[in-house]
């Protein structure tokens, strides 16, 4: 039978894989990339997933699965944590505004994935590290709306 832990570490295990494919996305869309100053700031956005999985896998080493404060595996599953970690999927001809488009998505999503960890958990510092986690993916988010309005809105 699978317990509440066991379902919070299947989350945070997802988590830190979305953070990677966040990485390697990033990367990609950065080499891509026909602007300089876009490039640049999707290899920080790129580096700074890469401390973000980190986060996760210290919460993870540091007991945060025993921290949450749902008592059931229903009461976990009708929270529908995992629909925040979908993937959006790229097509090889997505156009820099589909990469844009699909980014903010992803930002958007795992803020409100971490926002939802940091309201369960029952740690003091590890719901720090989920708000923290949220914040830094608003912000990841902000700016790439930030530069897509820059690039494709221009005159708004």
């Amino acid at each position: 039978m699978v317990t509440v832990q066991q379902t919070f570490e299947k989350l945070v295990s997802l988590a830190i894989k979305r953070e990677e494919e966040a990485h390697d996305f990033y990367m990609k869309a950065s080499k891509d990339s026909e602007l300089k100053a876009s490039a640049k700031l999707l290899k920080d956005l790129a580096s700074q997933e890469v401390i973000h999985k980190q986060k996760l896998e210290a919460a993870l080493k540091g007991g945060v699965c025993d921290t949450f404060t749902c008592s059931t595996v229903a009461e976990v599953e009708k929270l529908d944590l995992d629909q925040y970690l979908v993937d959006i999927p790229l097509r090889p001809s997505s156009s820099p505004q589909d990469v844009l488009i699909v980014a903010i998505k992803r930002e958007a999503a795992a803020n409100s994935f971490y926002k939802a960890l940091s309201e369960l958990t029952g740690n003091a510092a590890h719901r720090t590290v989920f708000e923290t986690l949220a914040k830094e993916e608003e912000a990841h988010k902000t700016r790439l709306q930030n530069m897509y309005d820059e690039v494709f809105q221009p005159d708004m």
